[in-house]
């Protein structure tokens, strides 16, 4: 398990120099190989192209080097993949004037509180502040600021056993519904959604500026860069949404002493969409696999176990009796036994009678009201 620390560094002539000395590297290890492609026929291994590569006196360290090149065969690796469906993939072709610097565990040194960054004999480190080694690091340019980016390897704690486990069912207006076996709760997604809606519309108004401009233009150049800072923004508020939200949910899970999360499978959902334009958008636009990967993640540090099962219609089925009712608003409401909940905590109950092995919840009946998290800037983990 690895976890990132990035650190904000101001643009300096050193580190301008080393981007520049990657990029450099980079476009000479892009026209060699196409070059030895064109006139032979193959491919250059990449262990050669390394050999080649270290021999020409780049102002980098050597595992730098390597890394460099890595990155070239990691999008060729993606070429070679993509070309089997697609006959018109073309391989890798744009050449950098500056590009990431990454230092392997060997070019890297921690000493009493600072990781020194080798960058080669004869040329000074770069330091940082940090309390532990990192596994490696990387430099890369985003909005006219430097970041190191520092992974380290993390002890993951070992699994807890409490033989209690929380149903998820994810939903595009509520990202998070989860139950325990005695309480619902609802993780709204209305600013999520706000968010998403106003990023779309700011989309359409910035885009429909730039085509009335000449392409490449002065004023195009700057409306473009107007777009990219705003759409940072927006992107990031979603991200800082998202990870608030899940780490609130990991937290109630470890108030409530469970050891599993049970998750319904989403696989697939996109391409049974079929609604109107406005609701396609919003499916579309639905990022469950990332809240995923975060809850996957987090549990894992956590010593929470992470399982996927069907939630084939668990949303459908009345948890009382049984009985199968399409729901047509927020609410289900069975007309066979009268029951009244939450649409998103039925599909969170039968998950988890699914997964504890109930084939109908015997005290569902007189389950209290789910509980409602709201999203804030401000949310905390449950203490």
């Amino acid at each position: 398990m690895h976890t990132t620390k990035q650190l904000k560094a101001k643009p300096t002539s050193e580190l301008d120099a080393l981007a520049r000395e990657s990029g450099r590297l980079y476009s000479k290890v892009l026209s060699y190989a196409r070059k030895i492609q064109r006139k032979k026929g193959i491919w250059l291994s990449e262990n050669a192209m390394q050999k080649c590569m270290r021999l020409r006196g780049y102002k980098l360290h050597s595992q730098t080097v390597q890394a460099v090149v890595s990155s070239y065969y990691d999008s060729l690796k993606s070429y070679f993949r993509a070309v089997k469906s697609n006959p018109d993939a073309k391989p890798p072709k744009r050449t950098p004037r500056h590009f990431k610097v990454r230092w392997k565990s060997r070019a890297i040194r921690h000493r009493d509180g600072i990781v020194y960054l080798s960058n080669g004999k004869g040329r000074e480190p770069i330091t940082l502040k940090s309390d532990a080694l990192p596994v490696y690091v990387e430099l890369y340019f985003q909005r006219g600021c430097y970041y190191f980016s520092l992974v380290y390897k993390v002890q993951t704690p070992p699994k807890l056993s409490t033989g209690k486990a929380v149903a998820v069912d994810m939903g595009e207006i509520h990202p998070i519904v989860s139950h325990d076996g005695d309480q619902t709760i609802i993780y709204n997604g209305r600013e999520v959604r706000a968010i998403k809606q106003y990023l779309n519309k700011f989309k359409a108004y910035i885009q429909s500026k730039m085509d009335r401009c000449v392409q490449r233009s002065n004023r195009w150049y700057r409306i473009k860069r107007i777009k990219t800072k705003i759409l940072a923004k927006l992107n990031a508020q979603l991200r800082d949404a998202e990870h608030k939200i899940t780490s609130r949910f990991i937290s109630d899970c470890i108030k409530a002493k469970a050891d599993t999360i049970v998750i319904g499978k989403l696989k697939g959902i996109r391409k049974r969409a079929k609604f109107s334009k406005k609701s396609n958008q919003k499916v579309h636009q639905w990022a469950f696999a990332r809240l995923q990967s975060m809850i996957c993640y987090k549990a894992e540090l956590a010593g929470l176990t992470v399982k996927f099962v069907s939630e084939a219609y668990t949303s459908q089925t009345c948890p009382q009796c049984g009985n199968r009712k399409k729901p047509a608003n927020r609410n289900y409401h069975c007309n066979h036994c009268g029951f009244a909940y939450h649409r998103d905590g039925v599909g969170a109950i039968n998950l988890w009678n699914k997964v504890s092995g109930f084939i109908l919840s015997p005290v569902v009946g007189v389950m209290a009201s789910p509980i409602g998290v709201r999203f804030h800037p401000h949310l905390c983990k449950s203490g």
